[in-house]
């Protein structure tokens, strides 16, 4: 194939889940992709949700629903065997902590499963020919099961040049992944967060890759040997691209008066996760709301508080009864799934409610969130919440001490980008000094962002395009 012919090249992009959305839909990826070709998506959430980007992009984008499948025992196995064999395999400071969460076994049929898997994994994890076998054994379970054929067939009629994967952790996106690959269609795979290479490993294996900056392409060659780095690409995250549109911009005034704090007044984020890495968030808000109480008045900052777009449970609202001062920004998902990251759907209006919740606050506190480099792109500072909650009890299966162990904040220690707070007794003064010397860590938080994030940072969605048009002149 030639770009350079009449005919132009058919791009099919996969969303198995709606993090997807807020990459690659929300973004001018969409729109760039379609100036050089044609394009499908090929999706696994509800026609309902999908319906104002199916309106919206109606005459670029040609809509297909994955088809239904239920993945076998044997493939489950195989899969979680190879993600665990390759922790296993290359273990570095804080691998500990995520074996500990994985090979919890559960209950029943599911604790039989990951018992079986966490074994074969032990098994197979003195060398990565052993770990590459496990990926092959789990290949070969998926591609003999019985809904396989649906994805050979509906690739085999649709011919795309490209098949560009969203997301390389789920397993819903593994068949058509794999149908490609069989099929000779070249197949690219997005890394879609900071944390995700030495946290989670890959559930996908494609052809290309993605990657967020010349360290996660690192991480991907030390993880994966057998990967080209010629296969790499280096392209930034879009998902930080809406940072430097100013039509999502409103002013302060009107955004703040909104939801009723004033605008000449300092504003803190408190930004939830969702409860598995934060079990105890509502706590840490009650903690956050007694600091701010504790400052005199004429310098006392107001409450902003954002829930992760996962988690639609009640448990915030005894604290935010308790607290009347503090004010909630509620995210526009749509979320089909309690605390389930592949079964949210963002709506294209959280996209100017995050930007401007993040250009008009003066400080974030959270734990752990990557929400601490979105303030970093505007400049903004960030207080990690680091010490154990009241409601935390000796022996509880999590602990905060687990949370700041994973590898990924190896990197946080190297930078000293954000303030900690080590006790909730310290909070008061540590809000104080960020919001009176917003640009004491500037030089950390940039030089953070520049380890992490390709730059420019608003031209990711172009060098994503741009990959996926060079995999597809590979091809030709």
């Amino acid at each position: 194939m030639n770009l350079l012919n009449t005919q132009k090249p058919k791009f099919l992009l996969l969303l198995p889940d709606g993090v997807g959305i807020r990459n690659f839909i929300i973004t001018d990826f969409i729109n760039q992709l379609a100036e050089i070709g044609s394009i499908l998506v090929w999706h696994a959430l509800p026609e309902a949700l999908m319906q104002e980007y199916m309106a919206a992009l109606s005459n670029e984008i040609s809509w297909h629903s994955l088809p239904p499948h239920h993945e076998g025992h044997i493939a489950y196995i195989n899969r979680r065997a190879k993600q665990l064999a390759q922790l296993y395999w290359q273990k570095e400071p804080g691998t500990n902590i995520i074996l500990k969460y994985m090979t919890k076994q559960g209950h029943g049929l599911r604790g039989l499963r990951n018992n079986i898997a966490d074994i074969l994994a032990r098994l197979s994890s003195q060398s990565y020919r052993q770990v590459a076998r496990l990926n092959k054994m789990h290949a070969y379970a998926v591609e003999r099961a019985s809904y396989f054929s649906e994805y050979i067939d509906f690739l085999s009629h649709e011919k795309p040049d490209v098949v560009f994967c969203a997301n390389q952790r789920l397993e819903l996106a593994v068949p058509p992944i794999l149908a490609a690959r069989k099929l000779g269609i070249p197949t690219a795979t997005f890394i879609y967060s900071w944390d995700n290479l030495p946290k989670g490993r890959m559930a996908v294996h494609a052809d290309y890759f993605l990657v967020w900056s010349e360290h996660m392409k690192a991480e991907m060659l030390q993880y994966y040997p057998d990967i080209n780095a010629n296969n790499v690409y280096v392209t930034g995250t879009p998902q930080f691209e809406h940072y430097f549109n100013p039509n999502y911009i409103e002013p302060r005034e009107k955004f703040l008066k909104q939801l009723g704090l004033k605008p000449d007044r300092s504003v803190i984020c408190f930004s939830g996760d969702d409860f598995t890495t934060s079990p105890h968030d509502p706590d840490y808000l009650a903690d956050l709301a007694e600091a701010v109480r504790k400052i005199p008045e004429s310098e006392r900052p107001q409450l902003l508080f954002r829930r992760s777009p996962t988690d639609v449970s009640g448990r915030y609202q005894s604290v935010l009864s308790r607290y009347p001062e503090i004010v909630s920004s509620e995210p526009a998902w749509s979320t089909m799934a309690n605390n389930d990251w592949s079964k949210v759907v963002p709506a294209k209006s959280d996209v100017g409610l995050l930007v401007n919740v993040v250009t008009h606050c003066d400080l974030v506190v959270n734990v752990g969130s990557t929400m601490a480099l979105d303030f970093a792109i505007l400049h903004k500072p960030a207080i990690y919440l680091a010490y154990a909650p009241t409601s935390w009890k000796p022996g509880e299966f999590w602990s905060i001490e687990d949370v700041y162990r994973y590898p990924h904040f190896n990197q946080i220690q190297n930078f000293d980008p954000i303030y900690w707070a080590y006790t909730r007794e310290s909070l008061p003064v540590l809000i104080q000094n960020a919001l009176r010397h917003p640009g004491e860590k500037e030089s950390l938080r940039q030089a953070w962002i520049n380890f992490l994030v390709q730059k420019p940072l608003k031209d990711a969605s172009s060098r994503c395009v741009e990959a996926i048009k060079h995999i597809a002149l590979i091809r030709g």
